[in-house]
């Protein structure tokens, strides 16, 4: 389906960066707690834990860089006035797709990373 009104998609493109930002911010926090939990004595299962978050944490800040270069190449396709609108609609489909499953994804790990938080002692 080819994209007509460009206004309607630069809102919702200003919409995923600011959420994208959010999570950005969130995933610093996440990343400063985990470093607190983990200046603490844990056993090896629990180290292991930690190791699969802080890769995981990585790779979703990756994923927001990803996200907000495409969303920039998105918006720079729009305001140029002999931009092909196939191409923009494939370009925001995928954006559609990978925001989507960035959500899911990102609340999994924050929703793993809280029930991990709370089964350690305290």
């Amino acid at each position: 389906m080819p994209i007509d009104n460009f206004d309607d998609i630069h809102r919702l493109h200003q919409a995923w960066k600011k959420d994208l930002l959010l999570s950005e911010k969130e995933i610093r926090s996440l990343t400063d707690e985990l470093t607190e939990l983990s200046s603490k004595p844990m056993q090896q299962e629990q180290l292991i834990k930690v190791e699969h978050f802080q890769n995981a944490l990585i790779r979703q800040k990756e994923v927001v860089n990803d996200q907000l270069q495409l969303i920039v190449k998105a918006d720079k396709i729009m305001s140029e006035s002999e931009g092909n609108p196939a191409s923009l609609t494939t370009l925001h489909h995928q954006l559609q797709e990978d925001m989507d499953t960035f959500d899911r994804l990102f609340i999994e790990l924050r929703e793993e990373f809280k029930s991990f938080k709370y089964q350690l002692p305290s």
